[in-house]
This record gives C-alpha cells, sequence and structure tokens, in this order.
C-alpha cells in the first residue's frame, strides 16, 4: 500500500463524490460514535447538533473514498466501499439498537477477510500519529465483530498532502468487549426514548472540544465563590421533589429486600431447600465466597520501594447531589 504515488492519489480525489449520503442514525447507534460520551450520543440524537459538516469533512470522505478506489486499483480485493447507500455494507444488530457501515469488507480468495475502516486527518497531527486514537481503534474492531470477522484493519491518511498513509491490523472485538457497548447503546436510546438524559463520562482530552460542553450539567464543577453561593428559585422546586421521592423510595425498597431476604432465608432453612417456588417465581439461595481485597495501606508502608504511583487508578470525577431540609 505505501508504493502509491501522491499525484495518482490527488488526481483520483479530484474525482471523488463529495456528497457522501448520510446515514439516518437517529434510531440507531453507529460505530464512529458508539466509544463516545453517552450524554454526547443523546444530544445528537434529539437533534442538538448544530455541527453539519464542513469543507473539511467533505474533502475527508473524498480522500476516503479515494484512498480505497486506489487500494483497490493496486490489488485489494475490498467491496461495498464507496460511501453509497446500496453499495456499502450494512449491518443491523437483531437484538441491540446498532447499525454499523464499515468503509470496505476486505476479501481474500474470495472470502471475506477484515473490515477496512480509513480515517483522513491534518498533516500535523498525522506526523505525530504513533498510535491510533481509541475511537478509531473501537471502532475499527467493532465493525468487524458486527461483520463476523476475525480481522479489522485501519488505514490512516495524510488529507493535506496525501503523500503518505499508516496503517495497523488489529483482531476483531470478542463477545464480552461488544456486549459492552451493546448494552451502553441500548441504555442511550432508552433514555432518548424516555427523554432522560443519560450521565455524561467526561474525558479531560474530549471534553475541551465538545460542542455541548457549555451544556453539560454533569461534568460542571462549582468554583469557590459559587460553592459559598445560594440561590433561591422555583426552577428547581419540581426536580427537588423528585429527588426527595427518589430518595425515599429508595429507603423504603432497601427495607422490603432486607424483611423479604430474611422470610427467604429463614423459609430455605426450614425446608432444607435452596429454591423456593410460588407461582411464576423462584428464589434461589446461594453462598457467595468473600471477597478478598489487599491492605493496600500496609503493603506500601511495609514495602516503601514500590512505586505507588505505578498501581494507581484514577476514577472519573462524578457530580454529588445531597438533599437535606433547608433551615
Amino acid at each position: 500500500m505505501s508504493g502509491m504515488r501522491n499525484k495518482t492519489l490527488k488526481d483520483v480525489v479530484t474525482r471523488a463524490i463529495l456528497n457522501k449520503e448520510k446515514w439516518d442514525r437517529s434510531k440507531f447507534v453507529g460505530a464512529s460514535e458508539i466509544a463516545d460520551c453517552p450524554l454526547k450520543i443523546y444530544f445528537n440524537k434529539i437533534g442538538k447538533s448544530e455541527f453539519k459538516g464542513n469543507g473539511k469533512t467533505e474533502r475527508g470522505r473524498a480522500v476516503e473514498i479515494a484512498l480505497i478506489s486506489l487500494l483497490k486499483k493496486g490489488g485489494l480485493d475490498i467491496r461495498y466501499h464507496d460511501g453509497h447507500v446500496n453499495h456499502q455494507k450494512e449491518i443491523k444488530h437483531p437484538d441491540f439498537p446498532v447499525m454499523v457501515h464499515p468503509d470496505g469488507i476486505i476479501y481474500q480468495y474470495n472470502k471475506p477477510y477484515a473490515v477496512l475502516e480509513v480515517k483522513s486527518v491534518g498533516s500535523e497531527y498525522f506526523r505525530k500519529i504513533k498510535e491510533p486514537l481509541n475511537s478509531w481503534v473501537v471502532q475499527t474492531r467493532f465493525n468487524a465483530y458486527m461483520a463476523g470477522l476475525k480481522k479489522a484493519v485501519l488505514v490512516a491518511v495524510n488529507a493535506s498532502d496525501l503523500e503518505d498513509i499508516k496503517e495497523w491490523e488489529f483482531d476483531a472485538m470478542d463477545e464480552t468487549e461488544a456486549l459492552a457497548l451493546l448494552e451502553k447503546a441500548k441504555k442511550i436510546m432508552t433514555a432518548v426514548e424516555m427523554g432522560i438524559e443519560p450521565f455524561a463520562q467526561p474525558r479531560e482530552d474530549r471534553c475541551k472540544w465538545c460542542e455541548f460542553k457549555n451544556e453539560c450539567s454533569n461534568v460542571w464543577e462549582p468554583s469557590e465563590e459559587a460553592k459559598e453561593k445560594e440561590v433561591e428559585t422555583d426552577e428547581v422546586k419540581e426536580p427537588l421533589e423528585k429527588l426527595k421521592k427518589a430518595k425515599e423510595l429508595k429507603d423504603e425498597a432497601k427495607e422490603l429486600e432486607t424483611q423479604a431476604k430474611a422470610q427467604i432465608l429463614n423459609t430455605a432453612k426450614k425446608y432444607e431447600a435452596a429454591k423456593l417456588r410460588s407461582g411464576n417465581l423462584l428464589a434461589i439461595v446461594e453462598t457467595r465466597r468473600a471477597r478478598v481485597t489487599i491492605d493496600t495501606k500496609k503493603l506500601f508502608a511495609q514495602h516503601p520501594e514500590i512505586d505507588k504511583s505505578k498501581y494507581e487508578k484514577v476514577g472519573k470525577p462524578v457530580v454529588a447531589i445531597k438533599l437535606k431540609e433547608a433551615k
């Protein structure tokens, strides 16, 4: 692939399709967005995004289509690739609201071998790339899973001068990895149907560029001045009542669960039976192994030579809202 001439690629780009048809993803989550923040996907699904593409995005599409055409002319058997609805492969999951459109399918010996994903980037960023973005890898590997193929090929092309490409090959996503993303998509589309904003998943490298950052209440961090400021407004009357009711229901549900479990356990002991049925409901009593943990405080105290920073995990920031009676 690296033997393609710059001039040839430029010639193909000038003839490439610039008005690539847009897929209707209002009812589905696509592979290109499935690694995104849930709240960002939610906002896009309900039509809050004002970004409709620009010259750069259209040029990027043209470069991608052109590159695939050249790879095909160079000997790669690539099918379902030119960006049109009737030509590009559409794969819908039978049980989850997910639909993907791989940029192409690579065939070997007349059999599908791998999915192909192409990304066009500016020259400055292209030169810095050593490893592909995580979202690119997720998209490409997830596409392979959806296509039922074992391999995924990702190609990045320098869109500014069209001089070079970089390529990576990955294994397809396994069932466990894919299921986590499928469940994520299901929760997001349920949130869209119910009109309830999902929680954001903040990432420092993404949030500052997000078009919804000023609307993202889930990641707001109050300033020291804001922490001391109190405002009375009817705008929070309804949500405060909902929060109060939710807390009461949660406490009530916890009490009901505790009482029910105690009664079921006593009955299981009485009959020496771990399975108890009533109508169409079945309770199964299980004894689970106690959780084993490591006393890290003691470990690092006794072994100061261990660099604790190498084993630390930084969690995602969350917003906590405390509810109490105002004085």
